[in-house]
């Protein structure tokens, strides 16, 4: 198909991804091709929505009348229908018994027939032309049964086929119907029932208890409990107050809401979701293009070995047995054994076998709040022998708190501290946050700062009240002035303890004091790294900026393999790739944003808590909906099941075909068990990709509960 639209004047280039039921076309503006490639698609026998009316078709089956939304069931019932009537007049009444085979054979080829004339014109040999030679071919001689069965059968796969296809191409879209189709708008002094398409940024909408939320927003009047399942995969109702994020699809299950709306219904992160989800589906993984490839040349090969067994099978025979070369009986037999080839040949399971797999595996982790960008990264997850973890926010809590204030001689600590807000005022850093809030906990006035620069993992300078001040680590702080022995020994006892330091200076002259800042581990992150190492994962290793001891101390705790202290943006690039150089294919995992380079630089970017996130949704390779390190064991986990039912579908496919084919060959197949072969084996490759769509069982694929969670920590 995607070749026969590749040729319409007009279109660039055109990609047909099977199981999710996605043609893509590029195509040159001044000469807009879509209504004829809608054309030459309805040719061929094929239903083409575009995407933006694909839920409308979907959701309105009046908007076609029965026989046409029904075609399919109806040419599948009459050809079995009339098939099972020839086989019932064979004895009594040949003529008839022929009549209706030859009534199943053009009721199936009103579906077959379209779709192998289009592959024809397109230059291209597929399953369809290959299905219809071997038809033609048996009524030829006389094998009506067999033509009509093979007819039957095929249109019945091929239906069963699309409706298994259906569950996985609907799993991911059925999501969009979980935002309800009205929101409640407060609008001057009253509350109007509106599309949720027609509700503006910044306006008030309500929600009950019990129902969904339309739009994504802020609560700014209210608390509930909210199941947001759907986009973090989180089974817990998350507690919600004001101030706090809320999205769409989100079930609130308590109290009553108000929420402002921060973001249009197409814009929402549900609708980011489904839309990065279905392009991950259609993208291809480096295991389907060798398939793909594969299969492009298989085909051809198939169609010539069937034409040397039927002209060469006669020839070789008669030469053997010195039975007369004319003899039509022969030719006959060897002809039949050709349509078998073709028939056993065919692709369909192979081709299949893959995204399928693909697309099932993308649907179920993303139901569980994992958003993968592409079946390649499921492949490359399979083979992940290394994990780096960013520390800050995600090995931690992410919520640092000033523990320890300390001041040189001439200053006080409520000024040391005065002075770092007044640095740290426009930073987003953690460290930063924790800083400020501190200095507002004691109710502390920030000064103006000025000429403020900030320098990833080093720390922030600027120029406050006429003196230029630096807010920076330790080792950076030698630098700039010299750090007098008895302040070194207290910086090293709060390393010790596990702080982060911030040291206060000013250019030319002694530190002025510094901060001990200290994060929290993740509740969760002790048995997920257990997890990951149980699961086969080798190297788990933290990359921090954060002083050695401080390092050390957090990456003993949570059972690391190893960590790396000191690092700047640049280090942690350079760390991820002399990983990659002794581990092969590493993983990163960090916030996003400010491990961007290092994210980028793995084989698998993995970034945290991107429910909400514009950049982690659009640029990490992975992205964990919830802020939770429990979701990592069952993706890796899943990588592994996706890679392993792909190895099992293509070696089942292909080991079928070898033992139909030769058993075709030397005559001891006949055209049904070829038809298993095709169709009967692409159902089974079908069901067992599918699998992957449940929840998986116990074992490394399943998310830690919440009770496991706390009995490890103790």
């Amino acid at each position: 198909m995607a070749k026969s639209v590749s040729l319409v004047p007009g279109v660039v280039s055109a990609d047909l991804n099977f199981a999710s039921g996605a043609l893509l076309i590029e195509y040159e503006p001044a000469d807009d091709p879509r209504e004829r490639v809608v054309a030459v698609v309805a040719r061929s026998g094929h239903g083409i929505v575009p995407v933006g009316q694909a839920r409308e078709s979907v959701n309105d089956p009046g908007s076609r009348p029965w026989p046409a939304r029904n075609r399919t069931t109806i040419a599948v019932v009459g050809s079995g229908a009339l098939s099972l009537a020839g086989w019932a007049l064979a004895q009594e009444s040949p003529l008839e018994s022929a009549v209706a085979y030859l009534l199943a054979v053009l009721l199936g080829f009103s579906l077959l027939g379209p779709r192998a004339i289009a592959s024809v014109r397109a230059r291209s040999v597929d399953m369809n032309v290959l299905m219809m030679i071997a038809v033609v071919g048996a009524f030829g001689i006389g094998a009506y049964s067999e033509a009509a069965t093979v007819v039957f059968l095929f249109a019945l796969g091929g239906w069963l086929e699309s409706r298994a296809l259906a569950r996985t191409r609907s799993s991911i879209r059925d999501l969009m119907s979980l935002a309800p189709p009205i929101a409640r708008v407060r609008r001057g002094q009253q509350v109007v029932e509106v599309d949720p398409d027609d509700v503006s940024v910044d306006e008030i909408i309500i929600v009950r208890p019990g129902e969904r939320i339309a739009l994504d927003g802020v609560i700014a009047l209210g608390f509930s409990a909210v199941d947001e399942a759907p986009i973090t995969g989180e089974p817990i109702p998350a507690d919600k107050s004001v101030g706090d994020h809320v999205y769409a699809g989100s079930l609130n299950t308590s109290g009553l809401l108000e929420i402002t709306v921060t973001a249009r219904a197409a814009d929402s992160t549900l609708a980011r979701i489904v839309f990065q989800v279905e392009e991950a589906q259609a993208a291809r993984a480096p295991v389907q293009l060798v398939v793909d490839r594969f299969s492009r040349i298989y085909t051809p090969l198939a169609v010539g070995l069937a034409v040397v067994i039927a002209v060469g099978g006669p020839l070789v025979s008669s030469a053997l047995q010195g039975a007369p070369v004319t003899d039509m009986a022969l030719w006959s037999e060897w002809f039949y054994r050709a349509l078998v080839v073709l028939v056993a040949a065919c692709p369909c399971a192979l081709v299949i076998s893959t995204p399928v797999t693909l697309v099932s595996a993308i649907s179920r982790a993303a139901r569980d709040g994992v958003l993968v960008k592409g079946g390649a990264f499921l492949e490359q997850a399979a083979r992940v022998r290394a994990i780096a973890f960013d520390k800050t926010g995600t090995l931690t809590a992410g919520r640092p708190t000033v523990r320890r204030v300390h001041a040189e001689d001439g200053l006080d600590a409520d000024e040391v501290l005065a002075l770092a807000a007044s640095l740290e005022a426009n930073s987003t850093h953690p460290l930063a946050r924790a800083v400020l809030t501190e200095a507002q906990r004691v109710e502390l006035s920030q000064r103006p700062a000025t000429d403020v620069v900030e320098q990833p993992g080093r720390g922030v300078s600027g120029t406050v009240g006429g003196k230029q001040l630096h807010l920076v680590s330790p080792i950076f702080a030698e630098e700039l002035v010299r750090i007098p022995p008895e302040l070194a020994t207290l910086i090293e006892e709060a390393e010790n303890a596990g702080m982060t330091i911030l040291v206060l200076a000013e250019d030319c002259h002694a530190p002025l004091g510094f901060l001990g800042v200290a994060d929290t581990a993740r509740k969760e992150a002790p048995a997920a790294i257990s997890a990951l190492h149980r699961g086969g994962i080798e190297h788990l290793v933290m990359l921090t900026g954060d002083n050695e001891r401080t390092a050390a101390a957090v990456a003993h705790r949570l059972g690391l393999s190893t960590h790396m202290a000191r690092l700047l943006p640049a280090d942690k690039v350079a760390a991820v790739q002399r990983l990659k150089e002794r581990w092969g294919v590493v993983a990163m995992v960090g916030d996003g944003v400010n491990d961007a380079p290092a994210l980028a630089a793995a084989d698998i970017g993995i970034a945290m808590g991107a429910a909400g996130s514009d950049t982690a949704l659009e640029t990490a390779d992975v992205a964990l909906m919830a802020d939770d390190l429990a979701a990592l064991p069952g993706f890796f986990a899943l990588g592994r099941r996706t890679l392993a039912i792909i190895r099992q579908n293509v070696a089942f496919s292909v080991a079928i075909k070898v033992v139909v084919l030769v058993a075709a060959v030397f005559g001891y197949a006949n055209m049904w068990l070829a038809v298993f072969a095709d169709t009967g084996v692409a159902l089974l490759v079908i069901a067992n990709g599918m699998r992957l769509l449940a929840k998986s069982s116990a074992g490394s694929g399943r998310r830690l509960t919440n009770s496991e969670k706390t009995t490890r920590e103790a």
